[in-house]
């Protein structure tokens, strides 16, 4: 058996590990891109979500090199999201596509372990390992990369920076122990206490919120992390697969966390709405607490728990005296159109924030 998974941020490292560790044939698709979507759209439904499109396209490639198991997360509820593997197998094995589903949601944890303990045929503690050790590479990934969002704008040896942190991956890649992986990212923050940094105020704080794969995948939201750190704004983004997953797949932090985002989200949303509509509203409040100059919230074209969400982000908007940028992300839209309309919204914060000055100067 050879075991793939379609893209979603920083995912993919974590399960490449994994399959290494336990020496389990894998196929790691083509970043996403035009041929990605292309091949998506070929057989999706007409309307469905620029995410959906891009996870069916990465399935097609994993099967066209060669695998025949598909791994990705499954779920139910308001968002596609959730059905996404099970309508993907459905259109896959019409277009004459064989292969067997492994499916990541509750209900399915020692299923999944006792298929992978018998296709790697290691024992169990060893496969626990394995997986433990995927998952806190990921994490250390994650840390890195809310390093470079939050610190680059503001450190003065930007170069110096850049190199640490690419070395810093690179190290991360080739980690055989968990000690390893906590020591590489300890010395990123090691060196972020202790280097020159610009004030604070001199820079534009920006939150990026929304739908966790536009998000997540640069091909889906056109890389705009990239583009606001070369204009020196510094990013708050609080979706991440480390984050939310174990919120997911754990029914002991269910609740927990679902009762945390209402607690945040109050007054604005009183219940949730589906996929991240909630969390949307709720890291929206907290980032606003935590004197971000202004937010953009990223969704697919149709998203109806971001469409939800945006209704009250327009209240919000209005009390706590908060810009926020609102874009829809489908097949079609134009990285120019989208990168013009993030200028303009930069250059609304920058005029702002030089007024705020006056004013209390």
């Amino acid at each position: 058996m050879i075991i793939s998974f379609p893209h979603m941020g920083k995912i993919h490292l974590a399960l490449e590990k994994t399959c290494q560790i336990l020496e389990l044939p894998y196929i790691v698709p083509s970043l996403p891109g035009p041929k990605t979507l292309k091949l998506g759209q070929e057989l999706a439904p007409e309307g469905s979500c620029l995410p959906f499109c891009l996870v069916l396209g990465n399935m097609r490639e994993a099967l066209e090199k060669g695998a025949d198991a598909i791994l990705m997360l499954g779920g139910s509820g308001p968002c596609r999201f959730g059905y996404f593997i099970y309508l993907a197998v459905e259109l896959l094995k019409d277009a004459g596509y064989v292969f067997e589903p492994v499916i990541i949601d509750k209900g399915y944890h020692l299923k999944n372990f006792m298929k992978l303990q018998h296709i790697s045929r290691t024992s169990l503690p060893s496969l626990v390992k394995a997986v433990f050790f995927g998952w806190e590479l990921l994490v250390s990934e994650e840390i890195i990369d809310r390093l470079e969002r939050e610190y680059a704008p503001l450190i003065i040896d930007r170069l110096c920076f850049s190199k640490l942190l690419a070395e810093a991956r690179q190290e991360l890649s080739l980690a055989r122990t968990l000690q390893e992986t906590k020591v590489i990212r300890s010395r990123v923050i090691e060196y972020i206490k202790n280097t020159k940094m610009y004030p604070m105020d001199k820079v534009l704080r920006v939150g990026l919120i929304g739908d966790i794969y536009t998000l997540l995948e640069p091909y889906a939201n056109h890389q705009v992390e990239v583009f606001l750190r070369k204009h020196n704004v510094v990013v708050y983004k609080e979706i991440s697969v480390s984050g939310w997953l174990p919120n997911l797949l754990l029914p002991w932090r269910t609740t927990s966390y679902r009762r945390e985002l209402l607690k945040k989200a109050t007054p604005y949303l009183g219940s949730s709405v589906g996929g991240f509509g909630l969390e949307t509203v709720a890291n929206a409040h907290m980032m606003r607490n935590t004197k971000a100059d202004g937010l953009i919230q990223l969704f697919p074209l149709g998203c109806m728990p971001e469409i939800v969400a945006r209704s009250a982000l327009n209240k919000m908007c209005h009390d706590e005296k908060i810009p926020v940028l609102c874009v829809t992300m489908d097949q079609h839209h134009s990285k120019t159109g989208f990168e013009t309309r993030l200028e303009a919204f930069l250059d609304m914060l920058h005029n702002r924030q030089q007024i705020s000055e006056h004013d209390t100067a």
